[in-house]
């Protein structure tokens, strides 16, 4: 990881962090969704928390906070560093896993989850109060409408697709 944390500053941070927030995550993620991604376009290293630490300006319990939200979703992999000598607990290295259109393809997912979320507050609504009140009805069908109609053009858009490797 030479040179790289003068790279991880301003417009790159700034970006990922809006990336971030697109698939649901804290703009925190970030400086350490930047660094993965540089070595995945890199020379895919595999970095260690250490050097997300270092990179990040995070602690320990931060930079593995992130890790997990990554991991969660699918993106991060971790290994351990058999060629680590010495006793004890191997060190955990990681790795992107995916691309950026990849990554990029959670946040419309998370927009399709969203609406779907959505249409069962409107059922639920529905449900409740029936057709008593006609503003209400009225209300509840233009968002079911709205609705559908969105989650019909996010289905036509490209299905996300699995780079791992």
């Amino acid at each position: 990881m030479q040179d790289k944390p003068d790279v991880l500053k301003g417009p790159i941070v700034r970006l990922f962090g809006k990336l971030s927030e697109w698939v649901g995550l804290s703009d925190n993620v970030a400086p350490a969704a930047a660094a993965l991604f540089l070595e995945r376009y890199g020379d895919e290293e595999r970095l260690g928390s250490d050097d997300i630490c270092e990179v990040t300006g995070y602690s320990r319990a931060n930079a593995g906070l992130i890790i997990s939200q990554l991991e969660a979703l699918g993106v991060v992999s971790g290994q351990r560093d058999y060629e680590q000598t010495g006793r004890g607990r191997k060190r955990l290295l990681y790795k992107m896993e995916t691309d950026i259109d990849s990554f990029f393809s959670l946040g419309i997912q998370r927009i399709g989850d969203l609406l779907k979320s959505m249409l069962k507050d409107i059922d639920a609504i529905e449900q409740q109060y029936g057709e008593d009140d006609k503003r209400l009805a009225k209300m509840m069908r233009d968002l079911r409408n709205a609705i559908e109609r969105n989650l019909a053009s996010l289905q036509g858009l490209p299905a996300m697709r699995s780079t791992t490797t």
